[in-house]
């Protein structure tokens, strides 16, 4: 159903109060106004399946409708591996090498040993030869020579193994820890917009309109369907200016309509500031009373959902008399 046409209104105002001598100030003509909340996907993917029908009553949390899945869960999935694999890659480097290259270098450590133990025998056995004058300077030179390669190895293979024990430096360290961090919000976000697939009620609420169907794949950011919640309901009525200073937010007022079994409390949330309607080039005392403002005024709960969108009201204020 289309809205009730504003200037239309406000002209029937004017036209129906112009010869009118009333003295009745507190009552007003107005109709029914909704604030919807409008439902959309945040991308472009197909309408997988609608949970709900035009016309019904949904709860907040309750799913609305389904998009296809298909890209973001491919995202998350992506997302979620490539921060395995970076928090990997850190444990990795706070923790050395793994044990399996330790004992290779163990090993080693090992056989380097057992050969400058050996080179130890031989240079004592070479020392005792060489003070009797049985081997020559050339030859005790080089038993020396051997020994000391030999003690430099196993100093270079114990060295090793004790950097390879240790973690990796601290600037790699924060670096990787970095891109861990990153690679989980990436993970988070994918994971957001997976969930945002499902459009859910965001509280209590009237489905006033579906606006695509099963199937279609509206553009991400277009309303998919809207809601009316019973608090977003509103009756509109105009006030001329002459009258304007009576009425103030909080202010009380009786709703009626035709064949409504029972009459309506509301109260007044909202006054515009600004005139529906300025007569053309200067205003003058006898122009003055052409001067409309819109006023607002929001339904007891327990009723609003009686209310339907567009239907006229007679609006009464309600004094402390």
């Amino acid at each position: 159903m289309k809205p009730i046409n504003k200037q239309m209104l406000i002209l029937i105002f004017v036209l129906g109060t112009g010869g009118c001598d009333s003295k009745d100030t507190r009552l007003y003509s107005g109709y029914s106004h909704g604030d919807f909340i409008y439902l959309s996907a945040s991308s472009t993917e197909k309408i997988d399946r609608l949970l709900v029908k035009k016309g019904e009553r949904v709860v907040a949390g309750q799913a609305l409708v389904e998009m296809e899945k298909f890209t973001a869960a491919n995202a998350r999935q992506r997302a979620e591996k490539n921060y395995q694999a970076e928090k990997a890659l850190l444990v990795n480097l706070n923790s050395g090498d793994r044990p399996q290259e330790l004992d290779v270098i163990r090993s080693q450590l090992e056989r380097a040993h057992s050969a400058a133990d050996r080179a130890q025998r031989q240079l004592e056995r070479y020392r005792k030869l060489y003070a009797a004058r049985m081997v020559s300077a050339a030859e005790w030179e080089n038993i020396k020579d051997d020994h000391a390669q030999k003690n430099a190895q196993v100093k270079e293979l114990a060295n090793q193994l004790k950097a390879k024990q240790l973690p990796a430096r601290q600037a790699e360290i924060k670096h990787q820890a970095s891109r861990v961090a990153a690679a989980k919000l990436q993970w988070d976000q994918a994971e957001w917009d997976l969930q945002q697939s499902t459009l859910i009620a965001p509280q209590d609420a009237y489905v006033y309109d579906v606006l695509y169907r099963q199937g279609e794949r509206p553009v991400g950011g277009k309303p998919i369907i809207s809601l009316l919640p019973d608090d977003n309901i509103k009756i509109r009525f105009f006030v001329p200016e002459s009258q304007l200073g009576n009425l103030y937010p909080g202010m009380k007022a009786q709703l009626s309509c035709d064949n409504c079994n029972e009459n309506i409390l509301a109260a007044i949330n909202y006054i515009s500031p600004e005139a529906e309607y300025s007569p053309p080039v200067i205003y003058s005392t006898r122009r003055r009373e052409k001067l409309l403002f819109m006023v607002e005024a929001v339904p007891a709960s327990a009723q609003a959902g009686l209310i339907k969108i567009g239907q006229p009201f007679n609006v009464e204020i309600l004094t402390d008399e």
